[in-house]
């Protein structure tokens, strides 16, 4: 019998759909803390979950079951159909269930029309397993008989159609109980069908507050987590933030007292320093044999010894204004190349050697130099490094030197501690010394730069007037020499003015402009004196 009815409805579709959306239900629900119905649901569907629920809907049976009797009447089993007709076939006459083969040909010949329900019955009855059955069934004989003749050629084709025609009556109102039979198997199953989606929708309905419900709690719930997780999240980073203000409070502390630390171990050293120097001039002028010299040779030695009361002063001040010592060996090394090219080795004069920064250079290089200078503080910092220096006058010393006993005379920020008749002097002293061809590099401060022409210059109180460019190209080839190069050094870079025309151009190069110059010159050689 099918399972559709009149309007279309489809109950094993109808099933088939209503467990798709409980599967799809399950997917789509929470993993934990879903209610037992679910859970129920997801691992039972809706079969079991009715049936342990004890389902007010009633199992739809279309055909009544068959009763179990002693003998069986024909009638008995023809009230059966389609599947129920052939399973309780197999169950009364052959007292068992049927196999899949059996159960499938004889259906297969029952809905085709090839095989009435009496060909089944007497095909099962007199098989070899009917037989050894034996069961009997009243009425199943003549229908057997009929059967026999319906079988003859001719004879058994008219008898049909005769019996066809006298049962034409009875065949009617079998057909129209049929007709009402199916009517009211139909109604019966869309009852049924529109009771349990009825059910199930309530059911449905039902769930889905006590769901919602459930999710309200959930959510109220993971909200007071979260607001306890975030209220703990702020305090932990408001202690973290405190820690770590405490830890760079102190990491500045701590900095502000290594920097004084170090600031009073300079001023220690400056103050032992000053303190031997005083001492060393104090001894000196206290010698017993200082009581048999003449008046005028006392005086002499206590000018002298005068004039390194500042040294100590003059250190602090290079030390501050002139920058570390690593910046300043960093900034000479561009005369390295000049003395390679001129393929000066040694014989090399660094006047005003000051900290030793360019002479350090030249010994990290294995050129032979040697400097002088008075600040007795920088150059006992220079025997510290192992330098080659003399204490001495500039013009003293250079006057102790033979004719043309060096290769390159230096002067690192000299020139301007010099008057002009004294500069002039050592230009003809460094002349006197050099070696034909050797090189005279003089770097002083570069007064073309505003800033430096008129401020920076005058930092260093010792300094007299700083020397403009065209000056001392002027002063240097007026005593001899011939002027080889003018370097042109430290310009600012990072404060520059974005240049938009000739005049933020011009204010670049007067304001921002190279701080320093050097004047690179070389005495003429013997073939062009």
């Amino acid at each position: 019998m099918e399972t559709q009815s009149s309007d279309g409805l489809d109950l094993a579709q109808l099933m088939d759909q209503i467990r798709k959306d409980a599967e799809k239900r399950k997917r789509n629900s929470l993993k934990n803390g879903v209610s037992p119905f679910y859970r129920q649901l997801m691992s039972q569907g809706f079969d079991g979950l009715l049936s342990q629920r004890n389902s007010p809907l009633p199992d739809l049976k279309l055909q009544p079951p068959l009763e179990k009797r002693e003998q069986y009447q024909l009638s008995d089993l023809l009230g059966f159909h389609d599947e129920a007709f052939i399973s309780n076939a197999y169950r009364v006459i052959l007292k068992r269930e049927p196999d899949d083969a059996g159960f499938a040909q004889y259906l297969k010949h029952l809905r085709s029309g090839r095989y009435s329900k009496i060909d089944i019955l007497r095909s099962l009855r007199f098989s070899p397993e009917g037989r050894n059955a034996n069961v009997q069934i009243k009425g199943l004989g003549r229908f057997t008989y009929f059967r026999k003749l319906y079988r003859v050629p001719v004879a058994g084709y008219l008898l049909r159609l005769a019996v066809a025609v006298v049962r034409l009556p009875v065949l009617i109102t079998h057909h129209r109980q049929l007709e009402a039979h199916t009517a009211a198997q139909l109604e019966r199953v869309a009852n049924h069908v529109n009771e349990a989606v009825a059910y199930l929708a309530e059911a449905n309905r039902k769930q889905a507050e006590v769901t919602r419900r459930q999710l309200d709690h959930i959510h109220e719930q993971l909200r007071l987590h979260i607001d306890s997780l975030i209220n703990e999240q702020e305090k932990l980073s408001s202690r973290f933030d405190e820690q770590v203000h405490v830890q760079e409070r102190h990491g500045a502390e701590l900095q502000a007292l290594k920097a004084q630390l170090e600031d009073y171990i300079v001023r220690l050293q400056h103050s032992r320093m000053a303190i031997a120097q005083q001492e060393a001039r104090l001894s000196h002028l206290l010698e017993p044999s200082a009581k048999s010299l003449p008046q005028s040779v006392l005086t002499q030695t206590a000018e002298n010894e005068e004039d390194h009361l500042l040294d100590s002063l003059y250190f602090s001040l290079e030390d501050v204004l002139r920058g570390t010592s690593e910046q300043i060996k960093e900034e000479v090394k561009v005369y390295l190349p000049v003395l390679k090219n001129a393929g000066i080795t040694s014989g090399i004069l660094d006047v005003g050697c000051g900290r030793g920064e360019w002479l350090e250079v030249l010994k990290e290089e294995r050129l032979q130099a040697r400097g002088i200078d008075q600040n007795r503080i920088v150059l006992q910092r220079c025997r510290d490094l192992s330098l080659d220096v003399v204490e001495s006058d500039a013009l003293t010393y250079l006057g102790s030197l033979a004719d043309e006993s060096l290769n390159a005379v230096t002067a690192f920020h000299f020139a301007e501690h010099l008057e002009l008749k004294t500069l002039v002097r050592f230009l003809d002293e460094a002349g006197r010394t050099l070696k034909p061809g050797g090189l005279l590099i003089l770097e002083t401060p570069n007064p073309e730069n505003l800033v430096v022409g008129s401020c920076n210059f005058y930092l260093d109180p010792t300094h007299k007037n700083p020397i403009p460019i065209p000056t001392m190209q002027l002063l240097v080839e007026a005593r001899g020499f011939r002027c080889q190069e003018v370097m042109k050094l430290h310009a600012i870079t990072s404060t520059k003015i974005e240049v938009t025309d000739q005049l933020t151009s011009h204010l670049n190069h007067f304001l921002y402009g190279p701080m320093n110059y050097a004047v690179v010159a070389r005495k003429p050689g013997s073939d062009t004196a």
